[in-house]
This record gives structure tokens, C-alpha cells and sequence, in this order.
């Protein structure tokens, strides 16, 4: 009877050793995902340098990566959701403004949205340089990389949402093109806002301070010469800064520059205060050099006369 007690326990101690085996294997690997592949299009799709050759001669990447799909925010939706039941025999003409609308199939409000804002209204008009759907939510611009919104690398989370919309926004030859001359990355990198964005971390808690889309809009941003702009007059702007500045009236925000830099003409008291603050920074920093100078030199006067 003792020697079954024992076989028992034996037993009992190989299962429970498996069992932990086990959920070890499942902890290490739980990070790993597999996206949904019910046709089996990535057999095919999944090989690096697949191709075709479009009408006019352009070679036409047919390859999908599986590790980018296996990350991506629609792993669980199978390729036929979006490429039809029969994709070899659906003609598509792949381009922007094809790609928005099929992403509205799925999320219909906010391609209704993006198609009243100014990068849809834009986009229907053939301007193709706007962005789009994947500009914003890809960081490689790709269809099967879209990445979740709260995810940390994602480029619509709030830490990266500057430096998304600065893919555009800081290409002065681009901005040109549409009448945009101010340097609107480098001015908001150089507030209050940018600075205490870029100095916290990834932490939601720390992700309080104003971004882009703050005060533009997010899927309806406005040209800010549109009068239903959230930045567009002090009206607008004041309930813009009130969502963040409880009792924020006209005097505290006619103090916003914007992205527009101080001049004589434009809040000249904050570039003549710019002006005195730099020209006293400098007379500080000047004589505090003159004076280590100097000191250094009797130093020096002091040790030679010692030794003579």
C-alpha cells in the first residue's frame, strides 16, 4: 500500500511539473500573436519579392510580411474582409483615396469625418500629397501595419502624434505649396506644450499637455481659415483653450502666438521681452566669463610671482 502512495505522489509531482511547464511556455510566449489567415493568402503572399507587373510597365509589390500582419491592429480580421471573397478577379485601382473609402467601409464615421476635414477635402480633389488614413496610422504607410491607437508606437499615440503630423507639416517646400509658411513643428517643439510632451514618458498620466490634435481636431481637422476651425478667431479659440484652462478668457489667450513667431508687428510686447531677456542673458553670461577670466589671470600672476 505504501509503494501506490508513493507511485501516486510520483505521478502527481510529474503532472504538477508539466502543468507549470506549461504555463511557463504560455507566460513566455503570450506575447505572440498569429493573424487570422482563414484563405490561406499569405502562403502565397508571405513570400518576400512576390510580383506582378502593372499595364504601363511598373513593377507592383504583391508581398505581405506576416510578422508586420501578426502586429497589426486587424490580425483578427482575414485578408478577404477587405480584398473580397474572389481578389484575383476584383479590379481595384489602388490609391488614396480608394484605400479612405475602403477603410470606411469598417469605420464609416471617421472616414465621414476625415472627408468633411481639410486633408479630405483635399484628397477628392486629386491632391494626393494630404493625408490619409494610412499617412497617419501606419508608420511605414502600410495597409497591413496599421498599428492600435494606445499602442506606444503607434504614431497616433499622444506622445507621437507631433512628430506623425511633422512627417508633413515639417516639409517647408511641401507646406509652401498650400500657403503654410510657419514653421509649425519647430514652434510647437519650442512650447510649453511640446517641451512637457517630449520630456514625459509614455505614461497616459504624464500625456496631459496639448498635442496637435488638441486644438485642430483629430479625424475633422479644419483649414484654419474655416470659420467652424477650433483655432479659427478668438471665439473658437478661447473654448478651444477653456477644454484644458478652466476660466481661460480673451487676455490669456490673446498671449498665444501660435505657431507664428513674435515680430514688431505681431505681440510685439513678447518679441521685445524676448529681445530684453536674450541681450541679459548674454550680459550675464559675458561677465561671468570676464570674471573667471580675470581670476584665473591673477591666479596665474600670483603663482609666477612666487616663484621668482
Amino acid at each position: 500500500m505504501l509503494s501506490g502512495v508513493r507511485k501516486s505522489v510520483r505521478w502527481l509531482l510529474v503532472l504538477t511539473g508539466a502543468l507549470l511547464l506549461i504555463g511557463l511556455y504560455l507566460l513566455l510566449t503570450s506575447h505572440r500573436a498569429f493573424a487570422l489567415d482563414e484563405t490561406g493568402c499569405l502562403q502565397c503572399h508571405g513570400t518576400p519579392g512576390l510580383s506582378k507587373t502593372g499595364p504601363s510597365g511598373q513593377t507592383i509589390s504583391l508581398y505581405v510580411s506576416e510578422a508586420r500582419v501578426n502586429t497589426a491592429a486587424h490580425r483578427y480580421i482575414d485578408c478577404t474582409s477587405c480584398h473580397t471573397s474572389k481578389p484575383h478577379e476584383t479590379a481595384i485601382t489602388l490609391n488614396k483615396q480608394t484605400q479612405a473609402e475602403k477603410c470606411g467601409t469598417c469605420h464609416s464615421y471617421q472616414y465621414k469625418l476625415h472627408a468633411q476635414s481639410i486633408h479630405g477635402q483635399q484628397l477628392r480633389q486629386g491632391v494626393t500629397e494630404v493625408a490619409s488614413c494610412l499617412d497617419c496610422h501606419s508608420a511605414e504607410n502600410n495597409p497591413h501595419a496599421v498599428i492600435r491607437v494606445l499602442e506606444y508606437s503607434a504614431p497616433t499615440y499622444k506622445k507621437n502624434i507631433a512628430g506623425t503630423c511633422a512627417q508633413c507639416h515639417a516639409q517647408e517646400d511641401l507646406m509652401a505649396t498650400f500657403g503654410i509658411v510657419e514653421k509649425v513643428y519647430e514652434s510647437y517643439m519650442r512650447s510649453f506644450h511640446g517641451k512637457a510632451t517630449a520630456l514625459g514618458t509614455y505614461k497616459t498620466t504624464e500625456l496631459d499637455k496639448a498635442t496637435c490634435t488638441n486644438c485642430h481636431g483629430v479625424h475633422d481637422i479644419k483649414s484654419v481659415s474655416d470659420p467652424s476651425s477650433p483655432v479659427a478667431g478668438m471665439e473658437n479659440l478661447t473654448k478651444t483653450c477653456v477644454s484644458c484652462h478652466p476660466g481661460a478668457g480673451p487676455e490669456f489667450v490673446s498671449g498665444f502666438l501660435g505657431h507664428k513667431e513674435a515680430s514688431p508687428r505681431y505681440v510685439p510686447a513678447a518679441h521685445y521681452t524676448e529681445i530684453l531677456f536674450t541681450t541679459l542673458l548674454i550680459s550675464v553670461i559675458t561677465f561671468g566669463i570676464i570674471v573667471v577670466l580675470l581670476a584665473v589671470r591673477k591666479y596665474i600672476a600670483n603663482r609666477w610671482k612666487e616663484t621668482l
